[in-house]
């Protein structure tokens, strides 16, 4: 059973600017925004008035739905509203910062991309596969082959052996240190692996552990080994999307980047204890940092679409060409201190 038309005495137009205002009114008070000089956004809440109004014609209430008006400090949100004929005569003509009416409306956050962590998981797969092979060859051979061949050994770099700038990050000296790195690889490594996509997270990960170790061949002559110079890459590049993508997370951006700071800083000043290569921590921090500030995502939500869904502003091919570039960099590096130490 229908329900009679809306008696009202003034126009059409009227009342459509009326729950625009109190749709004004609401995001005002909720979110602190004032769209009433956005004219794109000033488009939609007129079409969700008139949309509403028409409802109002057939039926006691209508429901006004605004997939992502703007975004505040409390990250991406839409505006969702229920008038009745009732509250439509109480519907204030002022600006939006005038009253507004008790009506149900709800606050929408966005979720950031849904990628199961393959490459987290392959590189956990490949330290363990690595240090069961240095516990092999330790056993039958008496000496760790693996890490005699691949970790960082600034004489044997000197002399040539150039893969030990890469090879360290998959080597560890024990099960307690692979332990660690591993936990806290698959602690850090998932959520940026989520954020980043699988090919621009791996390039992460080995740029990170490339820079590690070109720092602590650098600036300490003692061998190293340990994914820790990678992992500290992952820990710089989550706070550098989280700054960078700052109003995807809202009330949460201040304390996670809080948090990535402390942890950074608290696992340095660790790394000040005797036989631990702060160098290759800062390093990966450094390289970290780099590579995401450059090639990192940078989300935004797609107006047009029916739902709210994220968009990566920064194309695919934008992070193939950092990488390349800091690469060349991290060699030319490489290269001139190796030819001004021979």
């Amino acid at each position: 059973m229908t329900e009679p038309p809306l008696p009202v005495s003034p126009s059409s137009s009227e009342i459509t600017e009326q729950i625009a205002a109190r749709i004004l009114s609401e995001i005002q008070e909720q979110y602190g925004l004032d769209l009433s000089t956005d004219p794109a956004a000033m488009q939609r809440i007129r079409e969700a008035a008139e949309k509403a109004l028409l409802d109002l014609g057939v039926s006691n209430q209508a429901v006004i739905n605004l997939p992502y008006i703007s975004a505040n400090s409390a990250g991406p949100i839409h505006f969702r509203g229920r008038l009745s004929r009732d509250e439509l005569e109480r519907v204030p003509e002022t600006s939006p910062r005038g009253p507004s009416s008790e009506s149900p409306r709800q606050k929408v956050r966005v979720q950031l991309p849904d990628r199961k962590p393959v490459v987290t998981i392959t590189l956990m797969v490949i330290m363990g596969v690595m240090y069961l092979l240095q516990m092999l060859t330790t056993f039958f051979f008496k000496q760790d082959l693996p890490a005699a061949l691949g970790m960082k050994i600034n004489e044997a770099i000197l002399a040539g052996q150039y893969w030990r700038l890469v090879t360290p990050m998959f080597l560890h000296g024990s099960l307690l240190h692979l332990g660690f790195n591993v936990y806290a690889l698959y602690i850090l490594g998932r959520p940026v692996e989520r954020y980043f996509g699988r090919w621009r997270y791996l390039g992460l990960f080995v740029l990170s552990g490339i820079t590690g170790n070109l720092f602590s061949f650098v600036f300490t002559s003692s061998p190293s080994l340990g994914s820790s110079t990678a992992i500290f890459g992952l820990l710089a590049a989550e706070g550098v999307f989280i700054y960078q993508n700052k109003k995807l997370f809202g009330d949460r951006f201040g304390t996670a980047l809080r948090q990535i700071i402390q942890v950074a800083v608290i696992n340095l000043l660790i790394g000040l204890s005797p036989g631990i290569d702060n160098w290759g921590h800062l390093g990966g921090l450094l390289g970290g940092i780099a590579f995401a500030w450059f090639a990192g995502p940078l989300f935004q939500l797609d107006r047009s679409a029916p739902v709210l869904e994220l968009s990566d502003r920064r194309p695919k091919s934008r992070a193939g060409l950092v990488f390349l570039t800091e690469l060349v960099i991290l060699a030319g590096l490489a290269a001139w201190v190796i030819i001004s130490r021979s």
